[in-house]
């Protein structure tokens, strides 16, 4: 288990949902405050941001990835400082989500936003996929004896072992988001089975969800995912590079209920009869019920019962031969249900 401010994160609780924001403000603090309203109102545990020195980001004139090229910029450098927040804003966020009962989070990019955010107090550090081996990063953010959550692409198995051999995270300090790389993913290239080779190493385990829709975090939340991290936007039409592979607010209320819902029912791990399920029963099941007019003290035969519907509180038809050479105590009529109180 690890803990987030009163957030407890097991296999046993609620799962750990987190509202990626990430540059999807577009720049913008009001955006951003409307991003966390609608996490808010989604009861989504915490939102998450990206904090970014770009000068200890990148060298000038970094190419575009693959998926970023849709955009109108030139360099990674252009589009990043377009959408980047000051320090200063996100001093503006925290203490808005503080008043909003959210947790605050935000990966940091870089060592001085690292450092920046502990003397903020965010409550925990996430380490993106690009920074999971950059060891410089790592070693400032475990000093701060913080939770830490792990982004997984762009690494194999052996890589995430090595890793995690190197930095030696306690158990209580660590999870590991699974993670595919690619913005949007497909859902038949998001490798959902790895999330048991990553169980394996002990820590909570979580996915980094860039797919559309519920259906992977459902099944990430099946295979044991504590930790369910969603992109989200006010629209997928805006510009920007993030906004097409993240979830519209509108929709976010229901993606968080669809991924609760999936944990109560897994963690239900009893065939037992529920209650709604015991109202239906007692209608669309059957009973005994007597086939033919039958005269007092007849002994009961076979071919004198059938199974008819609806059950209510009569004797299922599996038990039909314990009635079988009984002898009746009043007259019964044809279609009436048996009760054992008819036979002597």
């Amino acid at each position: 288990m690890i803990k987030i401010n009163n957030k407890k994160i097991s296999f046993k609780s609620s799962p750990f949902i987190i509202a990626e924001i990430g540059i999807n403000h577009n720049g913008s603090v009001n955006k951003a405050f409307k991003l966390i309203d609608f996490a808010v109102a989604a009861k989504c545990d915490a939102v998450k941001f990206q904090t970014i020195n770009i000068n200890n980001l990148m060298i000038k004139n970094t190419p575009l990835t693959k998926y970023q090229k849709k955009t109108k910029f030139k360099s990674m450098n252009e589009l990043i400082d377009k959408y980047n927040l000051e320090y200063g804003d996100f001093i503006s966020l925290k203490n808005y989500c503080k008043k909003k009962r959210i947790i605050f989070l935000s990966t940091p990019f870089d060592i001085d936003s690292a450092i920046f955010l502990n003397k903020i107090n965010v409550p925990a550090f996430k380490i993106s996929s690009t920074d999971n081996d950059n060891i410089f990063l790592i070693e400032t953010i475990k000093k701060f004896n913080k939770p830490v959550i792990l982004s997984t692409g762009m690494t194999n198995i052996n890589e995430l072992k090595n890793i995690l051999d190197i930095i030696k995270f306690k158990r209580n300090k660590l999870a590991i988001l699974h993670c595919i790389s690619d913005y949007p993913t497909k859902i038949r290239e998001s490798k959902l089975g790895a999330i048991d080779q990553i169980k394996k190493f002990g820590y909570q385990t979580g996915f980094s969800d860039h797919t559309k829709g519920s259906s992977a975090a459902i099944a990430a939340i099946a295979k044991g995912a504590t930790i369910i991290e969603k992109h989200i936007t006010l629209d997928n039409n805006m510009e920007g590079p993030d906004h097409k592979a993240s979830l519209e607010c509108k929709k976010l209320s229901k993606f968080v209920k669809d991924v609760r819902d999936i944990k109560i029912s897994l963690l239900d791990n009893k065939n037992s009869i529920s209650e709604k399920e015991n109202l239906t029963k007692k209608i669309a099941k059957k009973s005994i019920y007597f086939s033919k007019n039958l005269k007092k003290n007849h002994k009961i035969k076979k071919n004198d019962l059938i199974a008819l519907r609806p059950r209510l509180n009569g004797v299922s038809p599996i038990n039909y031969k314990k009635i079988i050479g009984k002898t009746l105590k009043n007259n019964v009529k044809m279609n009436s249900i048996f009760y054992y109180k008819k036979i002597k």
